[in-house]
């Protein structure tokens, strides 16, 4: 039994990393929706995640994984993403000062903030 130890926690780790891979890229873990959100208004991904993840009260893919699951339209989800991305944006800004990629994205940061204000 002993000798079967090491064979044992290998199986058992490379379970691990099979499940943490699949929870942090697979089906619902809110990425692709994310990305299609990303697309749909105009935002290149690498600066959408990162305003999402500076900007979200918690982890952002769970975030996107929930707007996933309640079935919201990317219209909806994006109007509901606009202050965290607001938030995101003024917390980058405050801490590495005015970047090009991220001034680029404000006026539709901006449009959204507005829309999700008038739907409150």
């Amino acid at each position: 039994m002993l000798a079967y130890f090491p064979t044992v926690v290998g199986v058992v780790a490379m379970l691990g990393l099979a499940v943490y891979f699949w929870r942090r890229y697979g089906p619902r873990s809110g990425r692709a929706f994310g990305n299609r959100i990303a697309a749909h208004i105009g935002i290149p991904r690498y600066v959408f995640y990162g305003l999402l993840e500076h900007g979200a009260k918690g982890p952002s893919r769970e975030l996107l994984a929930s707007l996933e699951r309640s079935k919201m339209t990317l219209d909806e989800a994006s109007v509901e993403l606009g202050p965290a991305l607001n938030r995101g944006s003024e917390r980058l800004e405050a801490r590495f000062g005015a970047q090009e990629m991220y001034d680029r994205v404000k006026p539709i940061v901006a449009r959204l903030v507005a829309e999700s204000e008038s739907r409150q």
